[in-house]
């Protein structure tokens, strides 16, 4: 927050972070003490987020409260705060450690903290409303009341907190979420690195952390960052590698206040809630700022994330006094982008400039759409060098022609990016869209030559895609004659599939809908295997998408008759199912069911490929037990 609120300042971390992402801001809308208006918002609000600093210089972050009142105005610019708990309080809240170490509860005495300036950070924040205001003071003074003087389990938390800075946040990114209160009963469960499984499964569920941050000893920053669940990625946990997290910064007010302290003191508290369970996940380290390419190398599709590294957790079961259910999740929320190293490196991205955004390494004009279903439609493009810089150029002469079962990552943003905007409510995720997709191309490979420039300028390639998103709704509103053209980063390790790796072996593919597309790009292979009865295909597809179904089995010899087809969501065209049985398809209208796949190929040498939605893939890994299963990837 500001160094000096009276003089509407930025401090120098602040001004670092703007002129590195290039932003322009006027006076600072931090606000000097306690607006009325804050003080009697934050009396309604049931939460209440806390950052302080350790006397081993470590930033921690609390969360307390469960209904209205846990913090309140008493006097002019002073805010109470009065929160309840039950375990060994002072060893389990390391916020609460710090601010009161040294007392022990357990002779039932009033544990005074008197002052002395103790510098904090606070969120008072609703969740159902999704609604925020920071604030940063510091602690006058404080008294924790055991309840239950012999063995300290339960206890009354004052605070009184002079409050220097206050500013309303935006809510973007928060789940709705309705709180209670809750009488807990935490347990600690460890305070050791690596992480535990069971803390960094709490940190794969969490869709929101508080944050902490300090700008020396003049002021405290707590936030709260929100997303879909699982929007921070575990980067690496191990004794050798230690423990360290990466998240996303995603599209805000871009005052960066808590990025402005972190460019400046790295240190920082991050806390994952789990507002359903109880359990809280208490983190102490360091963190550095990815901006442009080191975030997008990291963290495919970002512009900007922070990565954290952890000296010091504490994992709390059942340690919150409050429960939570979801009402209902942000439409702001971008999908979860996943590390680099959990999609088998980035995406087919040779280079990245230094703001991040990829470099082309060819052109793609569209030449083509052919209309398959309503929803699904074709699209041929054109390969070409990229003409507008001498790198690209080059980078296209390097460019080594696609794989079956690759994918091509293409840039749209020259078409669809809007600009920063703070709110957009009419379109909520495009705030954090880069428009780059990659999608795997349907149509079959061609040679690879020496002169692969020779080869690849002029060459024309397919992609078979469903309409789902702005892309492919830019793709479906195109015309011929109208010149498209787009950014090609490369092409991705991709989704072959493995016909006859050894003599004996069955090939069974199971496929849903547009997952057919990595077997359309083998279909000589296929029918070589069809001929042979060492394959089976188990393809669910929508009623409305029989003409796709029609299409590929026309077209592939052999394999129609060692197909079943699964028709979901209606029994579908007469017509279409008739002409599936007479290409030779079994047709069912009905979903896959187990003893379709235990029964499909010989068991003990059949290899399965699985090209599915996450549901079916998860059902299919608990059908087939242990047995060869390759997972088709749609996560790049």
């Amino acid at each position: 927050m500001a160094t000096d609120p009276a003089t509407a300042t930025w401090h120098p971390g602040e001004q670092a972070m703007h002129r590195l992402l290039r932003v322009v801001h006027g006076d600072n809308p931090t606000m000097a003490g306690l607006p009325i208006s804050y003080g009697r918002w934050m009396a309604e609000s049931p939460l209440l987020m806390l950052g302080t600093v350790d006397e081993h210089d470590r930033v921690w972050t609390t969360v307390l409260g469960g209904n209205a009142g846990v913090v309140r105005p008493v006097a002019a610019g002073v805010l109470g705060v009065h929160a309840r708990s039950r375990g060994p309080l002072l060893g389990l809240d390391p916020v609460l450690e710090a601010l009161f170490a040294g007392h022990d509860l357990r002779d039932g005495a009033i544990a005074r903290h008197e002052g002395g300036g103790k510098l904090v950070g606070g969120l008072a924040i609703d969740l159902e409303t999704r609604s925020r205001v920071k604030l940063s003071g510091r602690v006058l003074g404080g008294a924790v009341v055991a309840t239950d003087p012999q063995t300290g389990t339960s206890a009354d938390v004052q605070l009184a907190v002079a409050v220097e800075e206050t500013l309303g946040n935006c809510p973007k990114y928060l789940n709705r979420k309705a709180v209670r209160p809750y009488d807990a009963s935490p347990t600690l469960v460890s305070e050791r690195l690596p992480l535990v499984p069971e803390a960094v499964d709490l940190i794969g569920r969490s869709d929101l952390f508080a944050i902490s941050s300090r700008h020396g000893t003049a002021s405290m920053d707590t936030n709260v960052r929100g997303g879909a669940p699982g929007f921070v990625r575990v980067l690496a946990n191990s004794a050798a590698a230690g423990v360290t997290l990466v998240y996303p910064e995603y599209s805000g007010n871009r005052l960066f206040q808590t990025l402005g302290n972190l460019r400046a003191d790295p240190a920082v508290g991050v806390t994952f809630p789990d507002v359903e369970t109880g359990a809280v996940l208490y983190l102490s380290g360091r963190a550095d700022i990815l901006v442009g390419a080191d975030a997008a190398n990291l963290l495919p599709h970002s512009r900007l994330a922070v990565r954290v590294h952890v000296d010091a957790a504490r994992l709390v079961r059942d340690g919150l006094p409050f429960r939570g259910t979801l009402l209902d999740p942000s439409p702001y929320n971008p999908p979860v982008h996943r590390l680099a190293q959990e999609i088998g490196g980035s995406p087919a991205i040779g280079t990245t400039a230094s703001d991040g955004k990829p470099v082309a390494v060819a052109t793609a004009t569209l030449l083509r759409r052919s209309t398959v279903t309503p929803t699904i439609s074709r699209y041929t493009f054109r390969l070409g060098p990229d003409p507008s810089t001498a790198s690209s150029r080059a980078a296209f002469a390097q460019l080594t022609p696609w794989r079956a079962g690759q994918h091509v990552t293409l840039d749209f943003s020259a078409h669809l990016d809007r600009g920063w905007s703070h709110m957009r409510d009419h379109d909520p995720r495009s705030l954090n869209d880069d428009h780059i997709r990659s999608f795997t191309i349907s149509s079959r490979p061609v040679a690879q030559p020496e002169d692969r420039s020779a080869v690849l300028d002029g060459t024309e390639f397919d992609i078979t895609v469903r309409a789902q998103g702005p892309v492919t709704d830019f793709l479906r509103r195109w015309r011929p004659g109208r010149s498209v053209d787009v950014a090609v980063l490369g092409f991705g390790s991709g989704d072959e599939i493995e016909f006859g790796s050894a003599p004996d072996d069955d090939t069974v593919v199971v496929a849903a809908g547009v997952g057919i597309t990595p077997f359309m790009a083998q279909a000589q292979a296929a029918s070589t295997a069809a001929a042979d009865r060492r394959l089976k295909l188990l393809w669910s597809v929508r009623a409305d998408d029989l003409p796709l179904a029609v299409e590929v089995l026309g077209a592939l010899d052999e394999v129609a008759a060692v197909t079943d087809l699964f028709v979901t969501r209606g029994t579908g065209s007469e017509l279409g199912i008739a002409e599936l049985r007479e290409l030779g398809a079994r047709v069912h209208t009905r979903r896959i069911e187990p003893t379709d796949v235990r029964s499909a190929g010989t068991a003990g040498r059949r290899r399965f490929h699985l090209c599915a939605p996450p549901g079916l893939t998860r059902s299919v890994l608990e059908w087939v037990g242990d047995e060869h299963v390759r997972c088709a990837t749609f996560t790049y």
